[in-house]
């Protein structure tokens, strides 16, 4: 199919979906690895909600997925989805245990540990936010989680416990 119609695989549906956003849902890494060896860039495409196929894969907890993705394009693991969310902060909010652990990991990634959101919450902070509790004792856990950085209201993790 993609020798035939090698256009197909950027036609977006109405969601702004691409096959490739679908076989990120689906969780079939061979196939997300096949489209990103025809095209790496398309890991760079979003949806209408602007979710990259890495927010997608850590979302749905598709460790393989999240793997090729890091390997393919590491980059996409830093994108904004049309809340200014990484994939990490998506996967803290919907309490995926097995996408923070691959960003815990995964040593290319682990800039995002930190990273604070335009409010200046963090990752652990999220966790305790929304009550992700095993989450925030997997990150509390972690020697390279900063437990005491502050938001921009002056609170840090342990004012929300």
């Amino acid at each position: 199919m993609l020798e035939n119609f090698p256009t197909s695989i950027l036609e977006a549906d109405d969601y702004g979906w691409i096959p490739l956003h679908y076989a990120v849902y689906l969780g079939n890494a061979e196939v997300v690895e096949l489209l990103l060896e025809t095209n790496v860039s398309l890991a760079y495409i979003k949806d209408k909600e602007g979710m990259s196929v890495f927010h997608i894969s850590a979302k749905k907890g598709h460790v393989g997925v999240m793997k090729t993705l890091i390997t393919k394009s590491l980059e996409t693991c830093e994108l904004l989805d049309n809340k200014d969310r990484t994939a990490l902060r998506l996967a803290v909010e919907t309490g995926n245990r097995n996408a923070v652990k691959i960003f815990l990991k995964e040593l290319a990634v682990q800039d995002l540990i930190n990273e604070q959101d335009k409010v200046g919450n963090t990752p652990l902070r999220l966790a305790a936010i929304n009550g992700r509790y095993t989450i925030l004792m997997m990150l509390a856990d972690d020697k390279r989680v900063d437990k005491l950085a502050m938001n921009k209201e002056g609170m840090n993790t342990a004012d929300i416990i």
